[in-house]
């Protein structure tokens, strides 16, 4: 353990450290999950460590990601917290992201990991150590906070040790990001030879009509559907946001080109229109007013749980086919439009018979 290249977060040798770095090194299955982490980083290792040099950070910090999600920005823990450093949705918006029905800017590598890297500041900010910061970032503020008043100490040692201290999940989560950061620097001492990184895809960004689906893209593109939607995680329904304007997306390197500068300015959702859900109205209250199923209306909107279609969701429908219009039908109108118009002398209104 002497030997180790230590990261430059600050840390002590806590026992579960310890036990930590020898199940990596002795443990199949996790040196095999810590290899994959590995193999992951450098494709998501400079927007890491650009935001957390921005904010004067360890580096060793991209271990929170590494633990938090394994560099996945779809995955999505049972509390809700999601993207890259499995944020919940209140602190996300907190952090200036973006977390709606249409868009999850958690799963942006960048904007994400700036907003992480503020979020890690601010918690050594208030409680001093990074132990208490990273026991914060998984536990929250106010159970850190609660837990130093009612002991009356700032240790984390001594906060993990005690009865209704921290939370058991927190006293397995900081030993764990600080064993995975050592683990980082030490491949070979574990076991672990160099993973082939995963390259970083290249891509152009292009400006998309409002609500295309990713299917329709790729089509006129010619790629894959599965491959926009790995380059645009944010987007988690597979379709450009309806309620605003063109969006910018990324397409894979070169592909916009092939299929011609006018290629994607005249795509348009098929037949669908946008509809803003009023308080009281549900999915199924939508489908039956439109006459469609529920499955299709979730289909559409790529909807898993009807609770995600709050009051004020912009959702797409599919438009009302007009009415035909008969021949009846235009006499009607024209008779509206030019009544007759008297011949000649006025006629005499008959007077009324009272009863």
């Amino acid at each position: 353990m002497r030997s180790l290249a230590l990261p430059d977060l600050p840390l002590r040798w806590y026992p579960r450290v310890t036990q930590y770095l020898d199940q990596y090194r002795n443990d199949p299955r996790a040196r095999e999950t810590v290899r994959g982490w590995l193999r992951r980083f450098p494709a998501h290792r400079a927007a890491i460590e650009q935001a957390l040099a921005r904010e004067r950070l360890p580096l060793g910090l991209a271990s929170v990601a590494m633990v938090e999600s394994g560099f996945s920005p779809s995955a999505l823990s049972s509390r809700g917290a999601g993207g890259y450093w499995q944020f919940i949705p209140s602190v996300a918006r907190g952090y200036g992201l973006e977390v709606t029905f249409w868009v999850d800017e958690r799963r942006d590598l960048e904007k994400s990991s700036a907003a992480a890297a503020k979020y890690l500041a601010d918690l050594y900010q208030r409680f001093g150590s990074w132990e208490l910061a990273l026991a914060g970032y998984n536990a929250g503020v106010f159970a850190v906070l609660e837990s130093i008043i009612r002991y009356n100490t700032n240790d984390y040692a001594t906060l993990g040790r005690v009865e209704a201290g921290l939370p058991w999940e927190t006293t397995e989560y900081v030993p764990k990001v600080l064993a995975v950061a050592i683990v980082e620097r030490n491949h070979d001492a574990f076991g672990i030879d160099e993973p082939p990184a995963d390259a970083p895809r290249p891509f152009d960004v292009v400006s998309v009509p409002p609500a295309v689906s990713f299917d329709r893209l790729a089509a006129r593109l010619g790629v894959g559907s599965d491959e926009l939607a790995a380059l645009n995680p944010i987007y988690p329904r597979r379709r450009t946001p309806p309620e605003r304007g063109p969006t910018p997306l990324r397409v894979p390197a070169g592909a916009a080109a092939r299929a011609g500068g006018r290629a994607l300015a005249d795509l348009r959702p098929d037949n669908l229109e946008p509809v803003v859900v009023r308080p009281g109205e549900t999915l199924l209250r939508l489908a039956r007013a439109r006459k469609l199923s529920l499955a299709r209306l979730r289909l559409i909107n790529t909807v898993a749980d009807d609770g995600e279609v709050t009051p004020g969701t912009t959702i797409l429908v599919p438009r009302a086919a007009p009415a035909r219009v008969t021949s009846k039908d235009k006499d009607a109108v024209h008779q509206v439009v030019r009544p007759k118009m008297a011949t000649g002398v006025a006629s005499a209104r008959k007077p009324t018979t009272p009863r």
